[in-house]
């Protein structure tokens, strides 16, 4: 029988990224609409197979208010691995990284991380590049990956991405 392994994502990210409607998605195949801002935090679980090895994901939600900054604090505990996430149609969104980013670092010693770049349906309401995007992955030393969760492309694989980074980083 192979081991079982549990690893902890968090997701977080400007409001109306599409935070918790990745983690819909992924966990459960749903789409969601309409926008329900996440106040405090939200949790999702989901076996995957990495190699020969089973792997529990954990992933939580984590609200994007200001104001839930403290809360946020006390979720951070035994993550391993962090997605960013913002809105391809938002250059605030994208700007806001790098304050998510010192967040993070405040309160998680050590992690793997990945940029999503959401809402690639919206081509003409697009105004971040994926150059862009990459750019700034870069730039803060993360993997990217592009996704449109409404039209479920790249929600699976964001997933194994971080989750294989985990993996990899652990083993």
């Amino acid at each position: 029988m192979s081991p079982t392994y549990l690893f902890k994502v968090v997701t977080v990210g400007a409001a109306s990224v599409g935070k918790t409607s990745l983690i819909i998605r992924y966990s459960t195949g749903a789409f969601r609409e309409h926008y329900s801002p996440t106040l405090g935090t939200g949790f999702a679980y989901k076996k995957m197979r990495i190699d020969n090895n089973t792997v529990n994901l954990q992933i939580w939600d984590l609200g994007s208010q200001d104001f839930l900054e403290r809360v946020r604090a006390n979720y951070y505990g035994g993550t391993q691995g962090v997605i960013f996430m913002y809105d391809v149609t938002s250059w605030e969104s994208l700007n806001g990284i790098a304050d998510w980013k010192l967040e993070v670092d405040k309160n998680v010693e050590e992690y793997q991380s990945l940029l999503v770049g959401n809402k690639t349906d919206l081509v003409d309401e697009r105004v971040v590049s994926t150059e862009e995007g990459q750019n700034m992955a870069t730039k803060l030393g993360m993997n990217y990956i592009e996704s449109s969760v409404r039209l479920d492309k790249n929600v699976n694989r964001a997933f194994e991405l971080i989750a294989r980074s985990i993996h990899d980083w652990l083993f």
